[in-house]
């Protein structure tokens, strides 16, 4: 069966698709684009709990009802424990 005019031959073993243009993609650095993405998004949480326990925490204090902030500290604890763990544990997964 020949193949149809839009779609080039496929060699015997390759892949699929094979793009027609472009390069390989190299990156030297993936580990330190990935250490630094990491980083940024450790710190936006951390920041971002750390926002939302004291404005709750106030919201506690002014009112008198702690609800909301138990709740917010339900949800940002294991979050909190996920990064400290992560940066703090034993098993540092980018020690060289």
């Amino acid at each position: 069966m020949p193949t149809p005019p839009f779609r080039p031959a496929r060699r015997p073993g390759g892949k699929p698709f094979q793009p027609a243009i472009g390069r390989d993609f190299e990156i030297a650095d993936a580990a330190v684009i990935e250490a630094r993405t990491r980083g940024v998004l450790a710190s936006g949480l951390s920041a971002f709990v750390a926002a939302a326990v004291t404005v709750t925490g106030a919201y506690g204090l002014a009112t008198g009802r702690f609800a909301p902030l138990q709740i917010t500290w339900a949800v940002a604890g294991p979050l909190v424990g996920a990064i400290a763990s992560y940066y703090f544990g034993l098993d540092r997964r980018d020690r060289r």
